[in-house]
């Protein structure tokens, strides 16, 4: 009877278990999900005929202040990134997306020239 009951619980843990671990999302997929959605954000931006789209560089970095006063600490990411044109010149350009501080929206994207 004793050993029923230690293999009645060994089988307890074995559902129990894998069932917590999924149940628990970690905070770092949010940033790859975030990071996924600026490059998609930018990329969106180019012209259509833009080919050859490719992220060179990427930083993360949480703005001390924004120009709207209701956002406190939004999230920037900026990405260096390359791409040919229409004509088939290649462009390096800059792009940074701004998110909320919870990360959840996009306040601002803007593609400027590359900074170096």
């Amino acid at each position: 009877m004793a050993t029923t009951s230690i293999h009645l619980m060994r089988y307890i843990l074995l559902i129990i278990f894998p069932l917590l671990l999924a149940g628990c999302e970690a905070t770092s997929f949010d940033k790859d999900k975030r990071q996924i959605e600026a490059k998609d954000e930018i990329r969106a931006m180019l012209p259509r005929a833009a080919r050859s789209f490719d992220v060179i560089n990427f930083k993360e970095d949480t703005l001390a202040s924004w120009k709207d006063s209701s956002f406190k600490h939004p999230v920037q990411y900026t990405l260096d990134f390359v791409y040919t044109d229409s004509t088939g010149a290649l462009q390096q350009k800059t792009g940074q997306v701004v998110f909320t501080p919870d990360g959840r929206s996009i306040i601002q994207t803007q593609i400027t020239g590359r900074n170096r």
